[in-house]
């Protein structure tokens, strides 16, 4: 276990647990961890974690944000918080659409740099794109991640000064733990990913490891297909596992927009929606209205701040222009469900930290 955050299962670990499941006392053990889990990632997030200083920016700087996709919820709600964020202190902001292919990321970087810009954020995937960072690296601009790699903090080996992102482990772990809780420790599941992305490779390898912890749960299949090919792709995925393992089934996927393909076939095959319930990741607009609708088998996202993610993103450039290391605030998952779908910004389809993350930025950055 990592960190200070699973304090409360010190002493445990998956071979212990794995061991300890052959008693029936040590089953229940586990799974009222599992739930006490399940109320901490989905408990309010008022508190303000993330840096108490910065260096005053200086204005006109110009920004290029190199978007995976613009049709991608995600991808277009960053590119519109830097803008708005970086306008609060006199930046200009281009955004540039990758159009959802490594050779569309790659054009996008290139032509950032071509504008000479003084800094480039991209939510594309940084592994891909290591030669064209090290350019824009050698002339003296500032890159930053937002989901870029597979964990967040700076990633030298792509030449990211950071990667902002919660970390994916969490996430899947988030995902896996409500499906233990839900099924009671019986859940029969399909872990979806798009493994073009790290990040999106460690959020369903995180997910596949937690529920293979549990005894009575079992992961049925992982499936990669590309981000860029889920509407062609996931429709019939899902059909065919409806056919070839039965129902109840629980499906993960690292993001909404993939649900937004599986949920019409689903519909359209005539599934129960109480027999797959899809659980994702993300936060989209589409994920909040589906879980508060109910009846529409997606019952669970792990929503990520957007917003929040966009002001960070701005707020590291300033700290690298200034040549200084960056903050390391990482923000924690938000598991939204049925019950608390319309908290922490929910009744707005996002999630929204009540923690004022707003103002505490433009403090810092000398903004009244």
């Amino acid at each position: 276990m990592r960190g200070s955050r699973w304090k409360f299962l010190a002493g445990w670990s998956p071979t212990v647990i794995a061991a300890g499941l052959a008693s029936p006392a040590m089953a229940d053990q586990f799974l009222d961890q599992v739930k006490a889990e399940v109320l901490m990632f989905a408990s309010p997030q008022s508190g303000w974690r993330g840096p108490t200083s910065a260096p005053k920016p200086d204005p006109g700087k110009r920004i290029a944000y190199v978007s995976t996709d613009e049709q991608m919820g995600a991808s277009h709600e960053w590119g519109r918080a830097i803008k708005e964020a970086a306008a609060r202190i006199g930046w200009q902001v281009t955004i540039i659409d990758g159009h959802g292919t490594p050779e569309g990321w790659l054009q996008g970087l290139t032509q950032a740099i071509a504008l000479r810009m003084n800094g480039i954020v991209t939510d594309a995937d940084a592994t891909s794109l290591k030669q064209v960072i090290k350019e824009a690296d050698d002339r003296g601009i500032v890159v930053v991640g937002i989901h870029a790699a597979a964990f967040p903090g700076p990633q030298p080996d792509v030449g990211l000064f950071v990667n902002i992102e919660e970390d994916p482990r969490d996430i899947g772990r988030a995902q896996a733990d409500w499906i233990i809780a839900h099924s009671n420790g019986t859940a029969r599941v399909i872990v979806t990913s798009s493994c073009e992305y790290a990040i999106a490779c460690a959020k369903a390898h995180a997910a596949e490891a937690r529920i293979n912890e549990c005894k009575g749960c079992r992961v049925l299949e992982f499936s990669s297909s590309p981000m860029s090919e889920v509407s062609q792709r996931q429709p019939a995925l899902v059909a065919a596992w409806v056919l070839k393992y039965g129902t109840p089934l629980y499906i993960t996927s690292v993001a909404d927009y993939t649900a937004d393909f599986q949920v019409p076939a689903l519909t359209a095959g005539g599934v129960d929606p109480k027999d797959v319930i899809i659980v994702s990741a993300d936060g989209n607009k589409s994920a909040y209205q589906r879980i508060r609708a109910g009846g529409r088998y997606q019952q669970v996202t792990v929503s990520e701040p957007l917003e929040m993610l966009g002001y960070q993103a701005v707020d590291e450039l300033n700290r690298g222009f200034h040549k200084m290391p960056p903050s390391g605030f990482v923000q924690s998952p938000y598991l939204v469900t049925p019950e608390n779908v319309d908290a922490e910004g929910g009744d707005e389809n996002a999630f929204i930290p009540s923690n004022n993350y707003q103002q505490h930025y433009l403090a810092l950055w000398g903004v009244q």
